[in-house]
């Protein structure tokens, strides 16, 4: 699950990537891209050790001189890395709280949960659902936010980490000649980042509707959960390479709201293995060596260095999913007339004409049968 050459120090959370990507893969082929891009990401482990220790933000200044003093950095760049490093900071705060804000909208039916018409079509479904999920994630990284700053006051009466980091952040962000031009702020990134997650989580389970996989919920979720490599791999690479491939593989839905779901033509997914080994794997198709700008080293995605984050953006996905049957197909029409000794009517499909694909009519929500709650 290697986004590319680790360079730097010790770094956990990336220790033996590149040697266990096999040949063929995406996390190969997604390697060797950012390789032949000529970029490498950074060993993030220490920065954020040094950053806990110490409570600076400037952590990443002293560590590029000590492991890249021999490398040429913009200052796009380093403002880039720095960037990523705040919100990977905070969002070990964060992600707490998001799994608790998820368990009290599905025990009260709430935002993502609420039921839908009983005519509503699974295509319309996945798209008031992707924006849904979304709305729901922005307001509670609003709330977030909003706490992060009463925590980080300087009237406090308790220093937070996460509150002083906060406060670091908003000075950073807004002194950013990179962040400033673009017109982002910590919350915005933040938003931006996670919305992009859920679309890829929404793609993986529109992928699965499409290839026609229909499971009771225990196997289904099983199913999934197997494919969250492919996105951890995803979120390993750098920016440049992440927004070609969701471009090239379609899964960067078009418009604010983020409505357009994948349809089945061109799904950048495809079904792999057997059994307890089934799974969804990403094509190699959209993959190219692409860079921003002149950037020689990358984080990779926030969430992606944040234990459990990818998982739990995933699991709010899989839980609105399986709320609304979506692990299901659609059951036949019957075949009108047979039961009246009848010359049985014949179902569209039988005729020749074009029938919508997508679940049109279905009951809408599914009860779902006893098994885990949460993923394994």
């Amino acid at each position: 699950m290697d986004g590319g050459v680790v360079s730097g120090l010790s770094s956990t959370e990336s220790a033996g990537l590149e040697t266990e990507a096999p040949n063929g893969s995406f996390a190969r082929a997604y390697q060797e891209a950012h390789a032949a891009a000529g970029i490498q990401r950074l060993a993030v482990t220490p920065v954020l050790e040094m950053m806990d220790m110490t409570g600076d933000a400037h952590a990443l200044d002293a560590y590029l001189a000590r492991a890249h003093a021999d490398l040429a950095l913009t200052s796009d760049n380093v403002d880039r890395l720095k960037g990523n490093l705040h919100l990977v900071f905070l969002f070990r705060d964060f992600r707490h709280r998001l799994v608790r804000a998820m368990e009290r909208m599905k025990d009260t039916g709430a935002g993502p949960f609420a039921a839908l018409p009983d005519w509503m079509s699974a295509h319309h479904r996945f798209g008031l659902l992707r924006t849904a999920g979304c709305l729901g994630l922005n307001k509670e990284l609003d709330l977030w936010m909003a706490d992060l700053e009463a925590r980080g006051a300087p009237q406090a009466p308790i220093a937070c980490p996460f509150g002083r980091m906060a406060r670091a952040a908003g000075r950073f962000f807004s002194a950013s000649a990179l962040y400033r031009r673009a017109d982002h702020s910590v919350l915005s990134i933040a938003k931006t980042g996670s919305n992009t997650a859920l679309h890829v989580c929404w793609s993986l389970v529109e992928a699965a509707y499409y290839l026609g996989v229909d499971l009771p919920p225990a196997e289904w979720r099983a199913m999934l959960w197997r494919s969250r490599k492919e996105i951890a791999t995803l979120a390993s690479g750098s920016l440049g390479m992440i927004v070609a491939f969701l471009e090239a593989a379609h899964l960067h839905p078009h418009g604010d709201s983020a409505v357009n779901p994948t349809t089945q033509e061109g799904s950048p997914f495809r079904l792999v293995g057997e059994g307890a080994d089934r799974r969804l794997d990403l094509r190699l198709d959209g993959i190219a060596p692409v860079t921003t700008g002149h950037d020689r080293l990358f984080t990779g995605c926030p969430a992606f260095h944040v234990s459990g984050m990818i998982e739990t953006y995933l699991t709010w996905v899989l839980d609105i999913a399986l709320h609304h049957g979506l692990n299901r197909q659609p059951v036949a029409a019957p075949v009108l007339g047979s039961t009246l000794g009848l010359a049985p009517v014949l179902a569209p499909s039988q005729l020749g004409a074009t029938v919508p694909s997508l679940g049109a009519g279905r009951a809408m929500t599914q009860q779902v049968a006893a098994g885990p709650a949460r993923d394994p």
